[in-house]
C-alpha cells in the first residue's frame, strides 16, 4: 500500500507543475483560436481515448500506470525543448495526456479493488494524499516561473522527470488488478448516466477556454496568480475530504448534483467580478467540486459494473466525457472569435461565462433524477 500513496503523491506533483499552467501558457503565447479549445480539453480527450482503447484490451493494472508514467514523463520533456506555437503546445500536450490517460485507467482499476468495503473514505483518503503533494509544487513553480513563459519550461521538464520516477516506484508495489475474462458491453441500467456525463461534459467545458483568456485580458494575471488559486483549491480539497466521504456513503445522488451545480460559480464569478480577489475566494468552492468530481462519479459506475465489465464502462464513461469536452471546448473558441468583432472581446467573455453558467446549474438537476446503486 505505501508505494501507491508515494505514487499518488508524486502524480500529483507532476501534475500540478503542468495542469494548472497548460492553458494560460498558450493563452499567454497567442493562442486564442480552436487550438486553445483542444488544448484546454485535452486532458479529458486523450485520456478518454487512452483509456478506452486499454478497456479494449487485458492488460493489467500496474502494467498501464508504468507504460503511461513512461508517455507522460517523455512528452513534458520533449515539450519543454518545442517553441510555445498552437501547433506545437497542441500534439506535446496531446502525447502527455494520452500517457495520462493509461496511468488514469490503471489507477481506476486499482481503486475499485482497494475501495470495495468504503468507496467514499477510501478514495477521498486517496484524492487526499495526491492534493498534499500538488499544493507546494504549484505554487512553488507559479512564483518561480511569475509572468514569465520561458521559465515555465523548468516545471514542465521536472514533472517529466517525477513521472519517470514513478516508474521505480511502481515496480514495488504489490497490489494489483486481475483483468478477468469478459464480455464487450455495458452493464444495465447504466445509459442515463452516461448519457448525463456526455451532455454535462459538453456544457461544462464550454467555458474552459474562456477562463485562460479572461485571466489575461481582463484580470491581468500572471503565473504566480494562477498557482495562488490551484492553491486554494488544494486546501480546499483537503479540508472538505471527510465531509465528501460521509456525503457519498450517506447521499451519493446529492453529493453528485452538488458536485455539478457548484461548478456553475466559477463561469459566474468571472463573468461578474470586479477584481482577482472575488476568484481567489469562489476557488475554495473548487475544493468540494474537486474532491466530489474525482470520487462521487466514478464510484457510482463501480457499484453499476460487475467486475467483468468493470473496464469497459470505464472505457465508455471516459470516451463519453471527451467526445462531449472536445465539442464543448472547440464550439466555445469558435464562437469567441466569431463575437470578438460584434462585441468587443471582454463582453463577448462575460455573456459567454453567463451562459455557460445558466446551463451549468440547469443540467446538474438531472443528477438527482438517477436511480441510486447500492452495494
Amino acid at each position: 500500500m505505501k508505494p501507491l500513496r508515494t505514487y499518488a503523491v508524486l502524480r500529483s506533483i507532476a501534475a500540478d507543475l503542468t495542469q494548472p499552467f497548460i492553458t494560460f501558457t498558450a493563452a499567454s503565447s497567442g493562442v486564442i483560436n480552436e487550438y486553445l479549445g483542444i488544448i484546454s480539453s485535452a486532458s479529458t480527450v486523450l485520456t478518454a481515448i487512452s483509456e478506452f482503447a486499454t478497456a479494449l484490451f487485458q492488460v493489467r493494472a500496474l502494467t498501464l500506470l508504468i507504460l503511461g508514467s513512461l508517455i507522460t514523463g517523455l512528452s513534458w520533456i520533449v515539450l519543454s525543448f518545442l517553441p510555445f506555437t498552437g501547433i506545437d503546445l497542441t500534439l506535446g500536450y496531446c502525447f502527455a495526456e494520452l500517457g495520462l490517460g493509461m496511468s488514469i485507467m490503471g489507477w481506476n482499476l486499482i481503486m475499485e479493488k482497494l475501495s470495495s468495503s468504503s468507496r467514499g473514505e477510501v478514495l477521498t483518503q486517496y484524492t487526499a494524499y495526491a492534493n498534499v503533494g500538488g499544493l507546494i509544487a504549484t505554487l512553488g513553480a507559479g512564483v518561480f516561473v511569475g509572468s514569465s513563459t520561458e521559465l515555465i519550461k523548468i516545471p514542465f521538464i521536472l514533472s517529466g522527470i517525477i513521472s519517470l520516477t514513478c516508474i521505480f516506484i511502481l515496480w514495488r508495489s504489490d497490489v494489483d488488478y486481475e483483468d478477468p475474462s469478459r464480455k464487450f458491453h455495458l452493464p444495465k441500467g447504466i445509459g442515463r448516466f452516461l448519457a448525463l456525463t456526455g451532455t454535462f461534459t459538453f456544457i461544462w467545458s464550454f467555458a474552459w477556454p474562456l477562463f485562460p483568456v479572461a485571466q489575461i485580458f481582463i484580470f491581468h494575471m500572471n503565473y504566480t496568480n494562477i498557482a495562488i488559486m490551484s492553491f486554494i483549491a488544494g486546501v480546499s480539497s483537503l479540508a472538505f475530504r471527510r465531509t465528501v466521504a460521509r456525503l457519498i456513503t450517506t447521499n451519493r445522488k446529492l453529493a453528485m448534483f452538488l458536485g455539478r451545480a457548484l461548478l456553475t460559480v466559477f463561469p459566474l464569478t468571472y463573468a461578474i467580478a470586479p477584481s482577482i480577489y472575488f476568484i481567489y475566494l469562489v476557488e475554495m468552492v473548487a475544493g468540494f467540486t474537486s474532491m466530489v468530481g474525482s470520487t462521487a462519479y466514478v464510484s457510482y459506475l463501480y457499484d453499476s459494473s460487475s467486475k467483468e465489465d468493470m473496464k469497459v464502462a470505464l472505457g465508455f464513461y471516459s470516451v463519453l466525457q471527451g467526445i462531449g469536452a472536445l465539442m464543448g471546448s472547440v464550439a466555445s473558441s469558435f464562437i469567441m472569435n466569431l463575437l470578438i468583432p460584434v462585441l468587443g472581446l471582454a463582453t463577448d467573455l462575460r455573456v459567454l461565462l453567463l451562459v455557460s453558467a445558466f446551463l451549468r446549474l440547469t443540467t446538474s438537476f438531472w443528477y438527482l433524477k438517477l436511480k441510486e446503486i447500492n452495494r
